[in-house]
């Protein structure tokens, strides 16, 4: 009757949507959806289980582990972090110093990459915070 794109849609829109009220398990489900972009959303959701979470540093889409690295939860396990700072897609490593909740001394290691694309995203994460932060981050320092 329906067809699958139907249900891709659908579970898009879900996603688009998606808000305080989604339970446990229904982001469970979004997360081990087939598509990528689904996934995705659910990675980047502050409320998914962490034991979800950990299971997706290891997707095979990149825009699933940049979807977790913008995950702005809290509570996020440092180890994400770092797993997530090795990632060799640079769309990963973007979002990861995009997130205000990933620590300075991450963000840091991330600056001192002089060869990566990203290092300097990373030095003006850090320098933007103005006073000691700002000299310390144009070197690749975390201050504090």
């Amino acid at each position: 009757m329906f067809s699958e794109n139907y249900s891709r849609q659908t579970a898009l829109a879900s996603l688009k949507d998606m808000d305080e009220n989604l339970s446990d398990q229904e982001l469970v489900q979004f997360a081990r959806s087939d598509e990528a972009m689904i996934r995705a959303a659910a990675a980047a959701h502050p409320k998914t289980p962490l034991t979800i979470l950990l299971k997706l540093t290891r997707d095979e889409s990149a825009t699933v582990r940049a979807g977790l690295a913008r995950n702005p939860r809290p509570d996020m396990p440092e180890d994400i972090y770092i797993d997530l700072a090795t990632d060799r897609t640079p769309e990963v490593v973007y979002a990861l110093i995009a997130n205000p909740q990933v620590p300075d001394a991450i963000i840091a290691k991330l600056a001192r990459k002089f060869g990566k694309e990203y290092s300097s995203a990373a030095r003006e994460r850090l320098s933007s915070k103005g006073g000691a932060a700002k000299v310390f981050g144009k070197l690749g320092i975390a201050a504090g």
